[in-house]
């Protein structure tokens, strides 16, 4: 940061001189500032007359002018009103507990040498917010202490931009919620930060204008060489400083450390967890054991639990397992659930933790389809799917649950179904997986849909009948699942009772069809 000539506003902001109140009509913060004098004898041009409050009269005030000063500070109240002190010259009180000489040896050492200032104050709010982090106060405490430190709004968010700690200032708390929307689009982040390897190698703040007639300036929060976050202060345009790229400077590299401390801890506790999940899946541990280590890690045995199993579709391409793992983490996290994660070769398994009597598993729902839908944001192309097992109210319980979501993941995938498939939701697939390889079942399937399978044009025949069944024979609504006309519908039915030779009228035949179609979904993509 190099020197430059300063401001009223900014010795006032870089001496610590808190709070201010301006005795004379109009506030001149912009302007530029040579010296700090003690008397009116030594006061020269673009000076600043430094006195006690009781010893400003507008004799004094006239005086300051007339040498060419260009502002009065005063420590403590005045005696005297606005209205009485010459409007060419601009007033501002400090408070009165101040120390006089202290202040002006602090201005001095700002205007002879501001780079040697500037590193110092910096290592001093340095240390202050390391004293925070060390207290344990995480990121909101160091978010509040910046706010306090330049009285901006903070803003620290991760490496997707979403929010980890935020304060508004005074003068943004109307609008703060506006003013996050904007800093939430990827778009408003500064193009030089989009690369988050290029940007954590270098210490970059970049100032930048805001809708609004806001700014900001903003930093990469750098861990291991890449952004793993952003840091930024916001105000109104023309009201950052250099006391503000300080703040920002120091707090980034306070701010990379407590995330790196903070995922550091994360990590371990994963690793924990994971361990006991893979232990008790493979039954590795006594019963015993399992306890003390469930209730060292603050899990409550209680509670019931439920197993989930997520997996990308089956693809040449498919994204890492530590992404999906990194999905399912961030969505835990999120929604605040108390869930062991761990990564299993190709899957990410989960055990969910429920009330004490849980019906249906709503809460693991919740989270199987929130992840579903993050990973269809990110990866459209590359679906994910996800199966969950039967609610266990007893940890020894948990391995079943485990092999039933390993089902309910398969027939996700088989069925390519969008949404988290929950075990006792399977149905009658529950025993067609048990007979897959059965040369019967292919026999069945050949027997009831062949002539519709061989068929040209068979496959929308095929949807058409499965959508019949779907809606009970209902023609009307089955027609308006498909978007077409009532007539077309009768129409294709007719051509499958004709192609097939099916019955669809005979209740058995239905039921047999049905089963068919089931089948054909099961182990089509096996095919």
């Amino acid at each position: 940061m190099n020197d430059h000539p300063l401001t009223l506003k900014e010795l006032l902001r870089l001496s610590g001189a808190n709070p201010q109140v301006w005795i004379s009509d109009q506030p001149a913060v912009d302007i530029l500032i040579d010296w700090v004098a003690l008397t009116v004898d030594d006061v020269g041009p673009r000076d600043v007359f430094l006195t006690s409050g009781i010893n400003l009269s507008p004799k004094v005030a006239e005086q300051t002018w007339k040498r060419g000063g260009v502002a009065l500070i005063i420590v403590g109240d005045s005696p005297l009103g606005g209205s009485q002190i010459p409007s060419a010259i601009p007033v501002v009180s400090v408070p009165k507990e101040t120390n006089l000489r202290a202040l002006y040896r602090t201005m001095l050492t700002i205007l002879v040498n501001q780079r040697a200032y500037l590193m110092e104050r910096g290592v001093r709010i340095h240390t202050q917010l390391s004293q925070i982090a060390a207290e344990g106060d995480g990121l909101s405490g160091l978010a509040r202490a910046m706010l306090d430190l330049s009285g901006r709004g903070v803003l620290v968010q991760d490496k997707r931009l979403g929010i980890l700690a935020e304060y508004p200032s005074s003068a943004l708390h109307a609008i703060w919620d506006d003013v996050l929307v904007q800093l939430l689009d990827i778009e408003n982040l500064p193009e030089e930060f989009h690369d988050r390897k290029r940007a954590g190698k270098y210490i970059t703040i970049k100032q930048q204008s805001l809708p609004g007639e806001l700014e900001r300036i903003i930093t990469p929060i750098s861990v291991g060489g890449v952004a793993r976050g952003y840091l930024s202060l916001v105000d109104v345009t023309g009201m950052l400083d250099s006391l503000d790229y300080l703040v920002v400077e120091q707090g980034a590299l306070v701010c990379a450390v407590e995330m790196a401390r903070a995922k550091a801890v994360r990590e371990a506790e994963k690793r924990l967890k994971g361990n006991l999940l893979t232990a008790l899946l493979q039954e590795n541990i006594t019963p015993r054991d399992a306890n003390l280590w469930v209730q060292s890690m603050g899990l409550d045995l209680d509670q019931a639990h439920v197993a989930i199993r997520f997996a990308w579709d089956s693809s040449a391409a498919t994204p890492s397992m530590r992404r999906l793992e990194t999905l399912v983490n961030g969505e835990v996290s999120r929604q605040d659930y108390r869930v062991i994660v761990e990564l299993m070769g190709t899957e990410v398994v989960c055990v969910c933790e429920l009330a004490p009597v849980a019906g249906r598993p709503d809460i693991a729902l919740t989270l199987g389809n929130a992840v579903l839908e993050r990973a269809k944001e990110e990866y459209p192309e590359v679906p994910a799917r996800c199966g969950l097992g039967v609610v266990a109210a007893e940890m020894n319980a948990w391995r079943v649950s485990f092999q039933q979501a390993g089902q309910a993941l398969e027939m996700a995938r088989r069925l390519r179904e969008a949404r988290p498939l929950y075990y006792p939701d399977l149905s009658v697939y529950r025993l067609l997986l048990q007979l897959e390889h059965h040369p019967e079942l292919q026999s069945f399937k050949t027997k009831m849909l062949g002539p519709l399978l061989s068929y040209e044009g068979g496959g929308e025949l095929l949807h058409t009948l499965e959508v019949y069944f779907d809606h009970n024979g209902n023609l009307s609504q089955a027609a308006d699942a498909l978007f077409i006309h009532r007539n077309t519908l009768t129409y294709r039915m007719d051509r499958i009772a004709e192609v097939s030779g099916l019955d669809l009228n005979n209740t058995e035949t239905r039921l047999a069809a049905q089963l068919a179609l089931r089948i054909h979904r099961m182990t089509d993509r096996q095919e």
